[in-house]
């Protein structure tokens, strides 16, 4: 095999073992568990007509090693007492990151953790790009084909009167930082009231 080849094919296995490992690096030096973006993005899949604002998280059904517990965990934040008076305005959103399950399960997966989670299915095109929008990592697993290798980040979603989306900003999960959410959550519905 070509040394090009071979240095190619190491440097993109790198990448996909590094680049996980950077990103928890640099949300561990974010001493506010938070990153703010606060820019328009091209997501119309998020547009919840009839919240202010989503929580979204990326993975994939039947993801069990990342997702399921972070659902669990998004879960009991989403029905706390100290959540409630937010559910009329916050939605929540899991948006599948394998094309190549049936259209249907995202929305089952989701409302296997909380009836009023919403899961959105995107197709390979659809997929096309948004690691960029949203600072995202995902590739197929080098263990397991039938899994995703994948961030675990909970984003913050605005859906403007206008129907422009936009990133507000992005949560580490590890812990999630309930306090420092709803905190933003009310300054962003204060803002727009």
């Amino acid at each position: 095999m070509n040394k090009k080849i071979i240095l190619a094919i190491i440097f993109f296995i790198l990448l996909l073992v590094i680049f996980p490992f950077v990103q928890t690096f640099f949300f561990s030096q974010q001493t506010s568990g938070k990153i703010v973006i606060d820019q328009p993005i091209d997501a119309p899949y998020l547009q919840h007509p009839k919240k202010d604002l989503t929580l979204v998280f990326f993975g994939y059904v039947g993801c069990t090693k990342v997702c399921t517990p972070i659902l669990h965990q998004v879960d009991d934040f989403y029905d706390s007492p100290s959540f409630a008076p937010l559910k009329p305005f916050v939605g929540f959103s899991f948006v599948n990151l394998m094309p190549e399950i049936a259209p249907d399960q995202p929305k089952a997966f989701a409302q296997s953790f909380n009836p009023a989670f919403d899961g959105v299915y995107l197709t390979q095109k659809e997929l096309m790009g948004i690691d960029r929008d949203f600072s995202l990592f995902f590739s197929k697993s080098l263990a397991d084909s039938g899994e995703i290798d994948h961030s675990d980040h909970l984003y913050l979603i605005e859906t403007q009167q206008s129907g422009t989306v936009v990133l507000k900003n992005i949560y580490t999960t590890h812990p999630i930082n309930k306090s420092l959410i709803i905190a933003d959550i009310y300054t962003y519905l204060n803002e727009t009231k």
